[in-house]
């Protein structure tokens, strides 16, 4: 598997490299930040990548000709934009441009339809973010490829705890670390029945008591 991880440097771009890294995956690391590109632990290759340049980005997918594509950036671009929504965008495209099927898309909870199941504190704080994150979203399922959203919980520093796990309901909520997140978002890079699915993703023991019929999903 040679997977293509744009947002390699940040904090769950870090994990994603490693565990990728340690499956055996071959990993093409793409971050803005060519100092901490340096010191990834498991990227075989490497690109510094303007996410604001929808160009650059294809360059970097053409050149890495991945199986898969892993997003999981954000952040504000020099000019104002989000890149939650104009990275992610252009990360999208490039992969339909350079005929890559596979991409996986790393949201957040309170995005597209489970927003009615999120804390009013957490719209309040993050809400235009979220905004951009649920355009996003809704980009890359309007393409022919063979996406995965995951929008994982509140995220948490620290070792996987092994208790991560995948919800097909939008009700969920609770956190997850983000060691534990990239685990599950490289299961979900390699199995195709993820497919076109929009997956929860949190550590099952914050899941709160009700709803009682909310069960975890099986690929």
């Amino acid at each position: 598997m040679k997977i293509l991880i744009f947002g390699a440097t940040g904090r769950t771009g870090r994990p994603l490299v490693a565990q990728a890294a340690a499956r055996g995956w071959t990993v093409h690391a793409a971050g803005r930040d060519a100092g901490r590109l340096l010191d990834l632990v498991g990227a075989a290759e490497a690109s510094v990548v303007d996410l604001g340049d929808p160009a650059a980005v294809a360059g970097v997918v053409k050149l890495a000709a991945p199986d898969v594509i892993v997003s999981s950036v954000g952040g504000t671009l020099p000019d104002g934009r989000l890149v939650d929504e104009a990275g992610n965008d252009a990360i999208s495209d490039a992969a339909a441009r350079c005929g890559v099927r596979r991409v996986i898309q790393i949201s957040s909870l309170a995005c597209g339809d489970s927003r009615p199941f999120a804390s009013e504190r957490i719209i309040a704080a993050i809400g235009p973010v979220l905004d951009a994150k649920t355009r996003a979203e809704d980009h890359l399922r309007a393409l022919d490829l063979d996406w995965t959203i995951i929008r994982p919980g509140g995220l948490t520093e620290g070792e996987p705890t092994g208790s991560g796990a995948l919800y097909a309901d939008p009700r969920v909520h609770g956190r997850i670390a983000r060691a534990d997140l990239a685990e599950l978002t490289l299961r979900v890079a390699a199995s195709p029945a993820t497919a076109r699915l929009i997956l929860s993703a949190v550590d099952r023991t914050t899941l709160p008591a009700e709803p009682a019929d909310i069960r975890e999903f099986a690929d």
